[in-house]
């Protein structure tokens, strides 16, 4: 990177020598206007300079080595458009220079035009058609330097006039014939590029492609006339092309320049853009950091490759492919082909884009995982409930008829024994007594486990039926529509149950309210008391398992005081 900066370093110094040497020139012998030479010398440092700010902008490109030398040769060029009178013989010299410079002034321009942005040829006919027009331009040169070699040797060296001609000094017509035949092919080149070009590049070569191909056009205009000897009619023309060439080129080169790097912003700006992007919308993302309306993301997927939505995706054609992680890629980014100008750009693309997939392959994985312990936690839910209305059936249609049956058989043998037996008739009594409180027993006990009104009236029943059974007034405020799914409702009479369990032994209150409610599809279970507040589901097992109930249906659980006095829980059950 710091060879671009000593080649620039070293054109600099070379111009500014030039520049001196004119100087010189114009002060021992100059016979025009101070403001004519001014421009002749000044408007070449203007391609320098500018040539310089285009390294500093994109120092990986040869583009502004290109014009610092276009702006040396107008250097060395200049004395040959001076009128001065001088019998130094380096000036002599120096106006040889200037006309084996000439020719080359139209060449470096041409070669400036057609490699534009990056200062290189990627086609073999551009570079054969810029190394044939380098050699002609030698040509010309060398018949130039003949033509001037003579004319100073042949006469006593007192100055020099310019000649007329913008074609190189040379005034054969068949050398500017020459010059029209490239500059013609010259224009169909420019034409192919342009058309050539992707939609992004197309924008960044518009001001400059257009400004040179009017000043090609002019060019090939006053060449023509040259070659049919009408040079007066070209000659304002010809004289105005410098003039046009310095005001719109150098500015056009570089506003051209600035558009592209501005267009894609900086790195950072571009990762921060790909790091935001949400899952699932990382192609529009990528789209919107690198200004490329027509970039596609592809996925590998078997033998073929398919985009985010799963539709293939051909692989080819116009655009450039960037390959997102190792070998074989984990995916592609088909992008315009004047991104290849930006090498900087397309790693962190590649960098960003891969940690995109990684961030989201990981999200897919925690939400896969997610999903299943969800799955699971409901299952296991579901297979306690399932036990326990087993367990409830057991009890009530084994151990329960079991002990009636007893009960039946004692007192038929009751029925039988003497009447007199008195003692006998008590203790048969009192373990009659005895069986029915057993039966109770067994019945709350299966109450506890499930009770059957849950099973066969629904959740608004059984809620209604465990108030009546609580020491404290229990009020039941319900707006349900129907029966839920029984794993739904298992889970919210337990809510309630558990609950309401909590507010008798802790929360010391005098009275309860619950309140059942759909809200679309989740069932939202309040329990409200008037007790002493200050509820914590951090502590005490009984709300922890609440709150992984209810997060085995993709519920939440909450607690909160409520004004004047007590305590509100809430848990959302999903129906889903």
């Amino acid at each position: 990177m710091r060879r671009p900066f000593v080649v620039t370093w070293a054109l600099s110094t070379a111009s500014v020598v030039v520049a001196v040497v004119d100087v010189a020139i114009v002060v021992t012998g100059g016979r025009q206007s101070a403001a004519r030479y001014a421009w002749e010398i000044g408007s070449p440092l203007v391609w320098g300079g500018v040539g310089v700010l285009a390294v500093v902008i994109r120092p990986d490109r040869r583009f502004g080595l290109l014009m610092q030398v276009l702006g040396l040769i107008l250097l060395l060029d200049a004395p040959a458009g001076f009128v001065i009178e001088t019998t130094r013989a380096w000036a002599a010299a120096d106006l040889v220079v200037a006309r084996a410079a000439q020719p080359f002034q139209i060449v470096v321009f041409a070669h400036l035009l057609l490699s534009y942005p990056e200062g290189r040829l990627h086609r073999a006919l551009p570079r054969r058609f810029i190394a044939a027009l380098y050699g002609y331009g030698a040509v010309v040169a060398v018949i130039d330097v003949v033509h001037t070699v003579g004319t100073l040797t042949s006469r006593p060296w007192t100055g020099a006039s310019p000649e007329a001609g913008f074609a190189g000094g040379g005034s054969s017509a068949l050398l500017n014939a020459g010059w029209l035949a490239f500059a013609v092919t010259y224009l169909v080149l420019m034409w192919l590029k342009i058309r050539q070009a992707s939609p992004g590049r197309r924008r960044t070569l518009a001001y400059p492609l257009v400004c040179g191909f009017v000043m090609i056009a002019l060019f090939v205009v006053t060449t023509a006339l040259a070659a049919l000897n009408a040079e007066p009619a070209g000659s304002a023309v010809s004289d105005a092309l410098p003039y046009l060439a310095v005001l719109t080129m150098p500015g056009a080169f570089l506003l051209g320049l600035l558009r592209e790097r501005l267009r894609y912003g900086s790195v950072a700006d571009f990762v921060r853009a790909i790091d935001h992007a949400p899952i699932g919308g990382l192609q529009p993302a990528l789209r919107s950091a690198l200004r490329d309306p027509t970039l596609r993301l592809a996925f590998p997927q078997d033998d073929r490759y398919v985009d985010e939505n799963g539709d293939e995706v051909g692989i080819g054609g116009d655009q450039a492919v960037l390959p997102i992680g190792g070998n074989p890629p984990i995916g592609l980014v088909l992008h315009d082909p004047a991104l290849n100008d930006e090498p900087r750009l397309l790693a962190a693309a590649s960098a960003a884009t891969r940690l995109a997939l990684d961030n989201a392959r990981l999200h897919a994985t925690v939400r896969r995982q997610l999903v299943e312990v969800r799955a699971s936690r409901r299952r296991i839910v579901e297979a306690a409930a399932a036990e326990r209305r087993r367990l409830e059936r057991d009890l009530h249609d084994g151990a329960q008829q079991d002990i009636l049956a007893v009960g039946i058989a004692l007192r038929l043998l009751q029925q039988q024994l003497h009447p007199t037996d008195k003692a006998v008739d008590e203790a048969l009594e009192e373990v009659q007594q005895q069986l029915a409180a057993a039966i109770a027993g067994l019945r709350e006990l299966a109450r506890g486990i499930h009770p059957a009104a849950l099973t066969e009236k629904g959740l608004s029943a059984a809620v209604r039926a465990l108030a009546r059974r609580q020491p404290i007034p229990v009020t039941v405020d319900e707006s349900l529509p129907g029966r839920l799914p029984p794993p739904v409702e298992t889970a919210a009479y337990f809510v309630v149950s558990e609950a309401l369990t909590n507010v008798v032994k802790h929360a010391r209150a005098r009275q309860a309210q619950v309140l059942l409610a759909l809200h679309g599809r989740v069932l939202r279970v309040d329990v409200v008391d008037d007790g002493v507040g200050g509820a914590d589901p951090g502590r005490g097992s009984g709300l922890r398992g609440l709150a992984d109930r209810a997060a085995a249906f993709d519920g939440t659980m909450s607690v909160g005081d409520v004004e004047p006095k007590g305590t509100r829980l809430r848990v959302e059950l999903s129906c889903d």
